[in-house]
Parts: C-alpha cells; structure tokens; sequence
C-alpha cells in the first residue's frame, strides 16, 4: 500500500475538525472533564506533545504507554474512571498493550467512556462497535502510525485539549515541502561524513517533541545495518565529534503542526538519501513474537555484566539504557544521573527509553541499525502486580516477557547487552556506580 497519505493529513483532518470538535464537545458536556490516550508508539507521542505544549487544556489529557504495574495504577490515581473518556489508539487494532489497557480499564468505565482510533476494519473496530464505544474514529489506512500526528490520532487530542486545531492545521499546509527535504539532505550529508548521532535540543515550550522526532527518525533509518541515533534530553550535554545538533524549530504550540509536517518531509528524504524505506520496520515483528513465547520461559539469557559492557565499548558507539520500570518523575530523574555517569565514563553518546515504550519508537533501530549500540536493560521486581482481565495474565507477566523478548532479539543480531534485575527499585541509583 501507497504510505504517502500523511502529505495530505493537513487538508483532509481540516475537513474533519468540526466533526472532531464537536465530538470533545459532547465529550465534556457529558462530565467528562479528564482524558487517557492508551497507545504505543505513533499512537500516543503526538497526543503526549500536544498535552505538554497546552498550557491551559480544557481537559487532563494524559498518555498510558507503559505496561509497568506501577504506570498503570498511577495513572488510575490520577485519572477517576468515573469522569474519564479513554482514547483507545491502535492503526492495527492488534498492539498487546493497547488492547490490555482497554480491558482493564473497561472493567472501571462505562462504554460510553471509550473512543476508538484504528484502521477501518480492523480487530479493535470490530470490538468497538461490538462493545457499544461513543465513537469510532478512522486512522488513514495509507498513513504509517508514526507519520499520523495530523490525523485524529493528534486531532482528536487537540479538540479535547481545546487548541485552536484549525490555524494549527492552516500553518501545517503552508510547509514548503522542498524545503523540509533540503532540511533531510543536509542532516544526510552530515551523517555520510560520520555524525550519525542526532542532538535535539529544542525550545522549552515544545520540548517534548523531541521524543516524537526520536522515534520518528530512528524507526525511519534504523535498517539494513544504517541508521541515525537521535539523543533526547542528553544529561551531560557534551558536542562529540559523530554528533550533530538540532536547536531550531518553532515555540510556538501552534506551530507544531509546521514542525510534523517537516520532520516527515525531512526524514523521508534523510531515508532516500541513506538508501532505506522510510516507511518499514522489518525488525518490530521479530520482539513482538519473541515476547509471546517469553510467556512461559524462564531460562537463563547469555548477557554480560555492566562491567564487561562498559569494557566492549568501541569508537563510535552510544549506549541505550533500556528501563522497564515505571515512567514516574522520580524513575526519570535516578536513570538520567545513571545515564550522566555512563556517558562521561564511556565518552559515547547515550539515550533512555523506558520499555516497552522504546519498543514502538527506537527499538527498530536497535535491532536493524548500525551495530554500534551497547544496552543496558534494567528490570526490577514489581511492588504490586495486577490482573489483565479477559488475558489470564497479569501487567508484571507481560512487560517481563517483553523486556527478555526484546533482550532475546538484540543477542540474535550479536549485539552487545546487559541485564541488570534489582530486586527493589531504590537500588536503581546504585547503577551510576557499576
């Protein structure tokens, strides 16, 4: 299928907004003055920008993408289910978390509550309409999930949030898209020349779209053994030599539709000139099936120690620390001084990605990128576990046989990995000292 949809998402969801804000309005009307995007990957960093960037939302709109027991309940804590609308986010209709989230959540809400967002014809329509949804919303069948910022997946959010979508919208249209390839070709020249390692540091205002370019960029050009490094939130801040920087961009919220509409222009042009399809991820599939069967195995993995990983270190390289913990503030600011000590030990580039969240963004690059990645995995006993209903397994079981999935997947390519379990999450700390 013809993945080039997302060049015409400004002008078809402009035809769409009303619909969309008269859909949040109905929304709010009803009570519900709180909302939850349960998605992975394409179908939550938008939604996650869009939030960080309002600074007076209509609605608590907040993002689930964690399958860590702990991220579940606190975001049931944060969120009253009573006064809620979910937003069910799957182009597939298939993605395992976003499917665990619902029938956990489904247990708690009203059917009414719940909003899908997905392919037409898909599984999770067929379960929407089954199970009485408000809406079924349509996902471009010829939009990849990671270039859908401006359809409903970004939209919808946005009506709910209360931005002015439309001028959003307007501005997105006015991307001179030679320009934003101009843009890509000169990010790969500076890559053929060895700066494969993509700094970004953006205005504060919209900081966070640094994640979604992240995985953007690096499940676009992570393949065939190419593949650009994008570093989000670098805590020691070092320029390396295979390093480049990307500081402009616009703060204004109401640009971010300019900003999605050339970083897809930018990337897909970055892809051609690298000789990889911009809209593919070979190596996903391959994590996913492994993580199946990690369900019931509990073998031995062949990975290193943090010592003898911190000793394969090679010119050129970054390091990954890959966390299945729970994306709490606190989690957050204990890896980053982790990440700080690695990095200044190393002298490499690093990144943090939670799992199994990095699994729809960078895991792709892991696995069919460059081999110039060391991983670090951090998994830890969980407090409290809690049940998926309709699955026969709980949250603990899943996000564990991702991480030993994932694990498995990064051996088989011969990469470079270790695995550190605590046993309690305030021993995380201990790991700036490994």
């Amino acid at each position: 299928m013809n993945r080039l949809g997302w060049m015409r998402t400004p002008e078809h969801s402009l035809t769409e907004w009303d619909r969309l804000t008269a859909l949040a309005d109905a929304v709010r009307a009803a009570g519900l003055d709180r909302a939850l995007v349960c998605g992975m990957g394409g179908s939550s960093l938008a939604p996650q920008v869009l939030a960080a960037s309002t600074v007076r939302p209509r609605v608590a709109l907040h993002v689930l993408d964690s399958t860590d027991p702990a991220a579940v309940l606190a975001v049931e804590r944060m969120h009253d289910p009573a006064r809620t609308l979910f937003l069910i986010v799957s182009k597939s209709g298939t993605t395992v978390e976003t499917l665990a989230f619902y029938r956990y959540f489904a247990t708690r809400a009203r059917p009414e509550q719940f909003v899908a967002i997905t392919d037409p014809g898909s599984p999770l329509e067929a379960l929407a309409r089954e199970r009485g949804f408000r809406a079924v919303v349509e996902h471009p069948a010829d939009v990849g999930g990671r270039y859908a910022a401006l359809t409903a997946v970004g939209m919808l959010p946005a009506a709910l949030l209360g931005l002015d979508g439309r001028t959003l919208l307007q501005r997105a249209r006015t991307v001179d898209p030679a320009h934003a390839k101009a843009f890509g070709a000169a990010l790969a020249e500076r890559v053929s020349e060895g700066r494969d390692k993509l700094a970004l540091k953006l205005p504060a205002p919209v900081a966070r779209l640094a994640d979604w370019i992240e995985q953007l960029v690096a499940e676009s050009t992570g393949k065939d053994g190419r593949g650009v490094v994008p570093v989000v939130d670098d805590p020691v801040g070092l320029v390396l030599p295979d390093m480049q920087v990307v500081t402009d961009g616009s703060a204004d919220p109401l640009d971010l539709g300019v900003e999605f509409q050339r970083w897809e222009y930018a990337t897909w042009e970055l892809c051609e000139r690298m000789g990889v399809n911009a809209f593919d991820q070979p190596d996903v599939d391959d994590a996913k099936r492994l993580a199946r069967e990690e369900l019931d195995r509990d073998d031995a993995l062949p990975t290193l120690s943090p010592v003898e990983l911190r000793q394969r270190v090679r010119p050129g390289d970054y390091l990954a620390i890959l966390a299945y913990l729970p994306p709490l503030p606190e989690v957050t600011a204990t890896l980053q001084r982790v990440r700080a000590a690695w990095g200044r030990a190393l002298g490499c580039a690093t990144t943090l990605g939670f799992g199994p969240r990095y699994l729809h963004s960078t895991g792709q690059l892991h696995k069919g990128g460059p081999d110039t990645g060391l991983f670090l995995v951090i998994t830890t006993d969980d407090a409290q576990d809690i049940e998926i209903p309709e699955q026969g397994r709980t949250f603990g079981e899943l996000k564990r046989a991702q991480a030993r999935g994932d694990i498995r997947a990064l051996l088989a390519r011969r990469r470079r990995v270790a695995h550190v379990h605590l046993s309690r999450l305030e021993d995380l700390g201990g790991l700036a000292r490994s």
